[in-house]
Parts: C-alpha cells; sequence; structure tokens
C-alpha cells in the first residue's frame, strides 16, 4: 500500500473516487480511517471523524489501515507537522494515506512527494503543469480537458492512464 495523491477541482468526482477506495479497501478487510471536515455519512469506513486532533490520535494507534484525509489543503495545512507527519511516517505504521485536494499546491511539497499515486480529475493549466513536472509526464497537462468524473492516474514511474468514475463498475 502506497500514499496517494487525490487532485481536481470542485465537483470532479475526486471524492466519489474516494469513496469507491474506501469500499474496496473496506471489502477486502482493511481498516479505513477518513478525516472529513464536512462529515459526509457516506463514506464506508472504521472510523471517521472531522475533528483533526482525535483523528491523529486514531492514526497513530492504528495499523495498516487506508487512510483519506478530505478537503487535505485546508487540513493538512492547518495542521502542517502533525500531518505532515502522516505522509513521511505513516508507512512505518503500515498506512497508506489518500490526500484529497482541490490543487496540489494546497499541500507541502513534503506530502506530494511521499505520494506513489496520482489520481487527477479537471485542474487549472498551472495545477497540471506543476504535477506535471512532479510525476515527469507532461500529458497530465491535458487535465484541462477532462470532463466531469474524468481522471488520469499514474504511478511513480508508471503508465499514465485515463478513465471516468462514472462510468466504472
Amino acid at each position: 500500500m502506497a500514499h496517494s495523491l487525490i487532485l481536481g477541482m470542485t465537483e470532479s468526482g475526486k471524492t466519489t473516487l474516494a469513496k469507491k477506495l474506501a469500499a474496496h479497501y473496506k471489502a477486502n478487510g482493511i481498516g479505513v480511517l477518513v478525516l472529513d471536515p464536512l462529515s459526509d455519512p457516506e463514506w464506508q469506513a472504521d472510523y471517521k471523524t472531522s475533528n483533526p486532533d482525535d483523528f491523529l490520535r486514531v492514526f497513530w494507534e492504528s495499523r495498516q489501515c487506508a487512510v483519506f484525509i478530505d478537503e487535505a489543503g485546508e487540513s493538512v495545512g492547518r495542521f502542517d507537522d502533525a500531518m505532515i507527519r502522516t505522509a513521511t511516517k505513516g508507512r512505518h505504521w503500515g498506512h497508506a494515506c489518500h490526500y484529497i485536494s482541490q490543487r496540489g499546491a494546497m499541500l507541502s511539497k513534503t506530502v506530494r512527494g511521499q505520494c506513489r499515486h496520482l489520481f487527477m480529475f479537471c485542474m487549472a493549466l498551472d495545477d497540471g503543469k506543476e504535477m506535471a513536472k512532479e510525476y515527469n509526464c507532461p500529458e497530465l497537462m491535458q487535465c484541462v480537458n477532462l470532463e466531469q468524473g474524468g481522471y488520469y492516474h499514474i504511478a511513480r514511474f508508471g503508465t499514465l492512464t485515463r478513465s471516468n468514475i462514472f462510468q466504472e463498475k
């Protein structure tokens, strides 16, 4: 399990993808932890909270979980030191963190650098350029042309694929 970025404009499909991933992990017996400031009831999780302090306590008490931090640009930005440690030390606890944000620039370079996977929905060209540089994949700049639900997935040193969250089974 590896850390992931899920990036895209509002209503592009990023939280829908994250919820599908969480359900997949849970169905396969992997614990799911969610920090969601909006307290969306649709998450399939073993633990869900909107409180960052409670979340961090459970995060460090748990092992080998799929972790989802929604609105990560805000959450990680407000709790930089503690949240950066979820990226830099979380794998030592067996966690795979998924940072969900509207823009990669809202997350520290340290957090972005710890993420092997990128799921990128429609974003502004400047954001696409930044991610294209970080993942060494110029095709990511085409993110401006993605339809609602359309996204790119790439793993560092991997191959770029294109999917649509609303057309997947």
